[in-house]
């Protein structure tokens, strides 16, 4: 749309991307209000935003360049074009570029390798078979000749092998997705542990096996094209063949298809370089002794030996960097929270795929053990014993029904959680695995409050698996993009890299509007924006802070034989600190290149980012000084790491977020350090509310094949109808159903008069299942009058 072509009125201007105030504009422009929707930023999710690894190293330097104001400059004309402002109204200016992020750190671990051949270095596909060697050409080394050939050497040869390998990538894709992948509108099957389990709703998709399976789908914001690879021989080819034939690949998505087998030729490319010594150190080693010695070396090389671990350098990881997905704040989706109820409801849900974590841990005793969480966990779990699982059962059938059984709490009722727990006996072990991962609070929170929450956590479980959380394939900042988009179809409109000049307030304290970073001026009834776009002098407001932590690793923190997506926390030392959640994504999350790790971790800030979370650093990861890893220590080794605090106004409330703003003005908190999205949705549920008082909030969308276009000709004057979503019309109903009551009467006396030679004609209406319920009644009235009159003559 051409800037003079914009519209100029408005219901609601929304500003900033992030996920409170997508889901609100998607809410509005559902029930057909005017949406116009900003963001500063050149991407989506604002707060919330997923990055690949460029992207997060440009999101870094961005945020540490100290040249940008944050505020306007104070004397800048307010009504430069002289006809903005009407009579009593005046322009307030916004921050210009605002930090939401701050004690930013990032450091690698790994050494430099060679960068300059990132780039340089040409995109060597592997033929699917072994290239055959020709018989006419003896002088030519059958080594030498396949290598010339995989190296387009022998002509046009090189182009049809390329073309091959693709489509049988391809076709290997496509029978992953056929046979791994849910849907949104079918039952969704997981298996966990070995054992099948079904989902009871059918409206999420995703949610699949434990082994590293899933069903992927490329987010639109992001693009792959394809990258350089390194000079390969006849080994690397067949290695890559067998690697391929042997992992699974996520399936093709709805879009970049083509970019998305450039992607899996890129790692494949990047793994074969990363075994090429270990592929030329083996024929060394068996020509050592020859004859016999050759052959039992043979023989040794034939047999299935364990992977040597492969010695990571930045130029490795660097070139990768579009199979990673990192996010600014990570969370998880309750099975039966919020998020998930108001995706299936609005079916918003087919705009994105989910995944399952797998298996929840704790840090108890200096080791990583699994809670157990469900029924068939605790009576499975190895780490208690017989009567701690008594125990541990009876503590949950309790939670579960505890608002009917206050007798037997009520003396705990505001007292610690932990008093509570020793009160039914439960030991120390049971207590640690209650409070830090079951209800995942505080020793000191109180009974009550903590017995809500670990009933929240224990209602989840079992609605897709054995599991209590989802996971958002390829970042949360994917759920944004999707309430995003349902705006878009309901005719919100989108801009990007767009700061607005200010807000237009008049005599009564009232938001009219703003000007757009081209002079325009843009009317509205409600203006909503993101915390970071307050006026500095509207409000006081001292926010907190999150301390989050971003890690590659090069293992995981508990190995597995299965692709685990893992949710822990590390109690903190003393009761000064906040405890730690960690979340550790692997390549089935589509969150980072295969044989690497991605580590998430949040508390609460109290000071840096760095000085918060090295306790859980050190309990669960090599030292960060240590520059040779450890090959006997069972910890990863820390590749690269990202520090950063990130300003929290989710602990405040909305009246002191709107304080000496206008009254129509609307703010909305960022992400917080919660584990899911509870906060969100409701403070977005709350301000629809405010606006939209008795509307329903975020209906479901129609399916494709439920809308009808109709011509609007043929509407009747001054009816009421909702644009492309009508009722199917009656083309055939009869007209004098549009008539008086009276008259109605004396058209059906005459018409039910039929003479003896007349036979009846068939009346063609359309399928009973089209019509409304009224218009068929009034059908087998007319009809049994016209019987009857006919058996009267």
């Amino acid at each position: 749309m051409a800037g003079n072509e914009l519209p100029t009125e408005y219901d609601e201007i929304v500003l900033g991307t992030g996920l409170q105030e997508s889901i609100l504009a998607a809410a509005l422009a559902r029930i057909g209000h005017r949406v116009i929707h900003l963001d500063r930023n050149d991407y989506y999710s604002g707060d919330w935003a997923s990055f690949n690894l460029n992207g997060i190293l440009d999101w870094v330097n961005t945020n540490t360049d100290e040249s940008g104001d944050v505020e306007e400059a104070p004397n800048a004309p307010a009504d430069p074009e002289g006809n903005l402002l009407q009579e009593g109204e005046r322009l307030v200016s916004l921050p210009h570029n605002p930090k939401t992020a701050f004690n930013i750190q990032v450091k690698r671990y790994v050494q430099e390798g060679n960068l300059d051949a990132i780039q340089e270095r040409p995109i060597v596909f592997p033929p699917p078979d072994p290239v055959p060697v020709p018989e006419n050409n003896d002088n030519q080394p059958p080594q030498e000749q396949q290598d010339a050939e995989a190296h387009g050497a022998s002509g046009q040869d090189a182009p049809r092998h390329q073309d091959e390998t693709t489509e049988n990538r391809n076709d290997e894709n496509q029978s992953a997705s056929d046979s791994l992948s849910g849907t949104f509108e079918g039952d969704v099957t997981e298996k966990a542990s070995g054992s099948e389990l079904s989902t009871s709703d059918p409206t999420l998709q995703g949610t699949d096996s434990a082994e590293g399976q899933q069903t992927s789908s490329r987010p639109e914001s992001q693009q792959a094209t394809g990258e350089s690879g390194s000079h390969q021989t006849q080994e690397e080819n067949e290695s890559v063949a067998t690697d391929q034939a042997t992992h699974e690949t996520p399936a093709e998505g709805q879009a970049g298809e083509g970019q998305r087998s450039s992607d899996n030729q890129e790692e494949e490319s990047a793994r074969a370089e990363g075994g090429q010594d270990n592929s030329e150190q083996q024929p060394e080693a068996g020509a050592v002794g020859g004859g016999e010695a050759s052959t039992s070396a043979a023989a040794e090389a034939a047999a299935p030996a364990p992977p040597a671990r492969r010695v990571w350098t930045w130029a490795d990881i660097k070139r990768q960097w579009r199979k990673f997905n990192i996010d600014l704040a990570p969370k998880l989706m309750f099975c039966r929270g919020s998020m998930v109820e108001l995706l299936v409801s609005s079916r918003i849900s087919r705009y994105a795929e989910f995944k399952a974590v797998t298996r929840i841990l704790t840090h108890i005793n200096g080791q990583l053990e699994q809670v157990p969480c469900s029924r068939a966990d605790v009576f499975s779990s190895k780490y208690v014993n017989m009567l701690e699982k008594r125990m541990l059962m009876r503590l949950i059938e309790f939670c579960l029904n505890h608002q009917n059984l206050q007798d037997q709490y009520e003396a705990y009722k505001d007292r610690p959680f932990v008093e509570f727990l020793t009160s039914r006996k439960l030991t120390p072990t049971l207590q640690h695995f209650v409070i830090h991962s079951i209800a995942m609070v505080s020793a000191t929170t109180p009974t009550e409050q903590a017995l809500v929450s670990m009933q929240y956590f224990l209602r989840s479980l079992g609605r897709y698996g054995n599991t209590a959380f989802l996971w958002t394939l390829y970042g949360s900042g994917e759920l944004p993009q999707c309430f995003c988009r349902m705006c878009a179809v309901f005719a919100g409109i989108y801009m990007l890299r767009s700061q607005p000049r200010g807000i237009i307030i008049d005599a009564e304290n009232k938001c009219k509007g703003i000007v757009d970073p081209e002079g325009r001026r843009l009317t509205c009834n409600h203006i909503v924006m993101e915390h970071s776009y307050i006026p500095p002098r509207a409000s006081a407001v001292r926010l907190g802070s999150v301390s989050r932590g971003v890690l590659i690793t090069n293992k995981s923190l508990k190995p597995s034989e299965y692709d685990e997506i893992t949710f822990l926390t590390v109690p903190p030392p003393d009761e000064n600190s906040n405890p730690v959640r960690v979340l550790e994504l692997n390549y089935a999350a589509c969150a980072c290149p295969r044989d690497l790790f991605l580590v998430h971790l949040t508390c609460k800030g109290r000071q840096s980012a760095n000085e918060d979370l090295q306790y859980a650093i050190q309990q669960l990861f090599q030292p960060l000084t240590q520059d040779e890893e450890d090959l006997d220590s069972e910890k990863p080794k820390v590749l690269w790491s990202l520090f950063f605090n990130q300003l929290d106004a989710s602990d405040c409330d909305d009246a002191i977020l709107t304080e000496g703003l206008p009254t129509n003005a609307m703010v909305t908190a960022g992400p917080g350090d919660s584990v899911g999205f509870e906060h969100a949705v409701t403070q977005a549920r709350h301000l629809f509310e405010r606006i939209c008082p008795g509307e329903e909030f975020l209906p479901p969308a129609p399916d494709p094949e439920d809308i009808i276009f109709e011509d609007p000709s043929r509407d009747n004057p001054g009816e009421h109808k909702e644009v492309g979503f009508e009722t199917p019309s009656n083309d055939n109903q009869n007209p004098a159903e549009d008539k008086p009551e009276s008259e109605n009467k004396d058209d059906e006396n005459q018409e039910n008069k039929p003479s003896p030679e007349e036979t009846p004609a068939e009346e063609t209406t359309p399928s009973s299942t089209e019509l409304p319920q009224s218009i068929k009644e009034e059908e087998e009235t007319s009809k049994n009058t016209t019987e009857n009159s006919q058996n009267e003559t």
